[in-house]
């Protein structure tokens, strides 16, 4: 099937209605108080998390819905940090199997930041392996897609930035974006860094308005773009003056550093306030006039604040709504649809924004009300959306059982092989291609279409195959390969009767596709599994197995499976979410 087939069928399989309409309202933000099962259970957890189990969704339906969105709304803590894994590269600050973070480093040893950011990208992905029942990732890669840095090359930088939205990765919106106006990696992105009293840089004041707070509306006259205008990216650019980026400057005769911490005006240590980087003194960097705002502000007046002016600013900008409604219109289309019409403006999104609103901003109770209203459930909901290779790579690898490596020197590299192949497939963090984040969460009219393409779609074929055989993995010179895959055996042996083939299939399509297929599909998928033993052949593999799970009868009974799930991740509802 090529790419015009394969979004053919997604398109018509995606979704119920008629061409590229909004989901229907149906009850809106009303509570659901309909039916709780598998189906309900499945859809709930596919959209929060990344890869539901088959058992994780059973103990979702005994739970119940709202017991759910509270373990799903529970913090969890990282507990590890990412590690230097590797033998060939001397890190002079940290021994193998110790973690980098916070430690110095040096550019002379090449391929060393190259080691710690590859470290970093496969620690992230091991995050999502081992999340459980939480919406904490899925929501530290929504908030990497909105405050976008990318490609950055200093793993300590950008480590810091990773830490500064998992702290509040489920709390208040306007606290975070104070927070990443002034984080390292943010400040090197966007140029930040070279903001200063007479040069003004306006890379982040745009920025911060158009894609971060805002939104750019309609273009009311010149320069004036509805919710602000260019008047205001020139102020906001003197107020956000002043704030540096430091480099780890030891002194070789002492282990101090010869900055006066106490010159420090944030906890991140990377970062200051009226310091000239190149020698550490204090400095005359910030814009002290006064800044007035456009109308599209109430000619708001801003008067020099030293290093407590970019807060104030933020506060200003949060006043207006339409920073409420414009994080919820991207909420909603990360987690429920794209498509955004007048209705679903008026009975979801401006209900999302008014909860926000009530809660100055902290995001959890917004995202509970959406998760548990009568809109999310619709039926149209269902499979509505394209997976993100994120998604697709979970659902398979996460969802079916594969288990990474006990040994770190093993774990790192194998993850982040995935790494690689998400960077394939146009989605890896630290690689977005533009400021405004993946095309396929904005880009008209195509948005999740975006995803699949004549490379990503047989690359999506070809990781399926390598995980159904247990081939996944990376060649080791001077050693054995290192190669894994998904556990089909394993996987199958989670579900009631695996004897019984009408039901397994019946299971396994509940499990791992969003909504239900037709009977001539099943009979394909059936024809798969029973295309070397019939139904009687097959039970009696299975009892063997069963009876002694040795290594030839779990061999005897994956070769019978694996054609089953070859067909069926290449069915075009396998990559619908």
């Amino acid at each position: 099937m090529d790419r015009r087939q394969l979004l053919q069928s997604l398109t018509l399989k995606s979704t119920k209605l008629e061409g590229k309409q909004a989901l229907p309202v149906a009850g809106g933000l009303d509570k659901y108080t309909g039916s709780w099962d598998y189906a309900n259970a499945a859809h709930l957890l596919r959209r929060a998390m990344f890869g539901p189990t088959h058992e994780q969704i059973k103990q979702a339906v005994t739970d119940g819905l709202d017991a759910t969105i509270e373990k799903l709304f529970t913090p969890t803590t990282i507990t590890t940090k990412p590690l230097h894994y590797v033998d060939t590269i001397k890190d002079p600050f940290c021994k193998q199997g110790e973690s980098w973070v916070g430690k110095s480093f040096t550019p002379s040893v090449q391929g060393l930041n190259n080691i710690r950011d590859n470290s970093f990208f496969s620690w992230i992905l091991q995050n999502i392996f081992n999340e459980g029942v939480s919406i904490n990732e899925k929501m530290m890669l929504f908030w990497h897609n909105h405050f976008v840095v990318s490609e950055i090359f200093l793993a300590n930088v950008s480590y810091q930035y990773y830490e500064t939205i998992r702290k509040n990765v489920l709390g208040n919106f306007k606290e975070l974006t104070k927070n990443i106006t002034i984080d390292g990696a943010m400040l090197n992105y966007l140029n930040g860094n070279t903001n200063v009293k007479g040069n003004p840089n306006e890379n982040y004041a745009r920025e911060l308005l158009e894609l971060f707070t805002l939104g750019k509306g309609d273009l009311a006259g010149p320069g004036d773009y509805t919710t602000y205008t260019e008047h205001d990216i020139l102020e906001i650019a003197k107020v956000l003056t002043g704030w540096v980026t430091l480099q780890n400057r030891k002194n070789e005769k002492s282990t101090t550093d010869p900055i006066d911490p106490i010159l420090y005006a944030t906890t991140n240590p990377s970062v200051a306030y009226n310091i000239n980087p190149r020698n550490g003194q204090r400095a005359d960097f910030h814009e002290t006039g006064l800044k007035i705002l456009s109308h599209r502000f109430n000619y708001e007046e801003i008067n020099n604040l030293d290093d407590k002016e970019y807060a104030y600013l933020i506060d200003i900008i949060f006043k207006k709504r339409e920073a409420a409604t414009f994080i919820c219109r991207k909420l909603y289309r990360y987690f429920v649809y794209y498509k955004v019409d007048q209705n679903i403006e008026n009975e979801i999104i401006d209900q999302m924004a008014d909860q926000l609103i009530a809660d100055g901003f902290a995001i959890s109770k917004t995202l509970k009300k959406l998760f548990s209203s009568q809109h999310f459930f619709s039926q149209e909901a269902y499979g509505a959306l394209i997976r993100s290779p994120y998604e697709w790579l979970f659902n398979t690898a996460k969802s079916m059982k594969m288990k990474l490596p006990t040994d770190y020197k093993v774990t790192y590299p194998v993850v982040l092989t995935m790494h690689r192949a998400l960077l394939s497939q146009d989605q890896a963090v630290f690689n977005l291609p533009s400021v405004a984040g993946w095309p396929a969460y904005y880009q008209e009219p195509a948005y999740h279409e975006i995803w699949v393409n004549s490379v990503t779609y047989p690359l999506r074929y070809f990781l399926g195959n390598l995980f159904v055989n247990k081939i996944f993995g990376i060649g080791r010179a001077g050693g054995p390969n290192a190669i894994y895959g998904i556990e089909v055996v394993e996987y199958v042996e989670g579900f009631d009767d695996p004897t019984n083939v009408t039901k397994l299939i019946d299971d396994i399509v509940a499990h791992l596709l969003p909504k239900a297929i037709s009977q001539k599909q099943k009979d394909f998928l059936k024809s798969k599994l029973l295309a070397t033993v019939n139904e009687t052949q097959w039970a009696a593999a299975w009892n063997r197995y069963k009876a002694d799970p040795g290594n030839q009868n779990k061999i005897a009974v994956e070769i019978i499976l694996r054609p089953f799930f070859i067909s069926l991740l290449s069915m075009p509802e396998y990559h619908l979410s």
